[in-house]
């Protein structure tokens, strides 16, 4: 007889969270040092105040994709262990069924071998 394998449990096996790896994110150029805004023209300090909107854009959404990032895996890792533990037990129920009706199926067969008379074995 062969020695009985047991199937993993996906169900079991998968870790509560998957670690993050945190992604480096290239600094942000530094906007340019302040000049006396008495002595900017209305056109330069208009392009410096855009400037500075932009850099700090661009920071605030540099943190945000690191902060997304993670909290989509979590909620990933969260999904596809709920999604995996699902479909265990529908394939597992299914397997558990058929398992059944062959064993049964066999030793019906095996019943109806017993039950006949010798010369009419197979």
């Amino acid at each position: 007889m062969a020695p009985s394998t047991r199937l993993p449990d996906p169900a079991q096996d998968v870790p509560d969270r998957v670690p993050v790896q945190p992604v480096p994110v290239a600094e942000a150029p530094l906007p340019p040092a302040p000049v006396s805004v008495t002595a900017m023209t209305p056109d330069a300090l208009r392009d410096q105040g855009l400037a500075l909107a932009q850099t700090l854009q661009l920071r605030v959404m540099e943190r945000l994709d690191g902060v997304l990032e993670e909290r989509l895996r979590y909620a990933l890792a969260d999904v596809v262990q709920l999604q995996t533990q699902a479909l265990y037990q529908s394939i597992r129920q299914e397997v558990e069924g058929l398992v059944s009706a062959a064993v049964n199926e066999a030793v019906a067969q095996e019943l109806a071998e017993l039950r006949s008379p010798p010369g009419a074995r197979g």
